[in-house]
């Protein structure tokens, strides 16, 4: 459940794997509903983004060098460029964010 929390919510069954130890065969017992928590890359600080488990240190100083040096960030697409994220990284953020 912490891990749920930390994370905003679940959108998908395949994040429960994630979790050490989850065991595949309770995944088709579990229904995932509602919209997660969205965080606003724009306002959060370093330490703050770091808490989310999708984002590592790197990827929130990134971030925040990002938003201190051009201004808000718009979109995902503002981070397509560094090296610090992934497209998959991109993609797997893209339900937990907002800006």
């Amino acid at each position: 459940m912490r891990y749920g929390k930390q994370l905003g919510g679940y959108v998908s069954k395949s994040q429960l794997m994630e979790i050490e130890g989850f065991p595949e065969e309770a995944l088709e017992y579990i229904t995932i509903e509602g919209s997660p928590t969205r965080i606003n890359l724009n306002k959060l600080s370093l330490s703050q983004l770091r808490k989310h488990p999708y984002i590592n240190f790197y990827q929130a100083k990134e971030i925040t060098d990002l938003h201190r040096k051009n201004g808000s960030l718009k979109s995902l697409d503002d981070l397509r460029f560094s090296r610090q994220f992934t497209a998959s990284d991109l993609k797997r953020l893209e339900p937990y964010v907002e800006f």
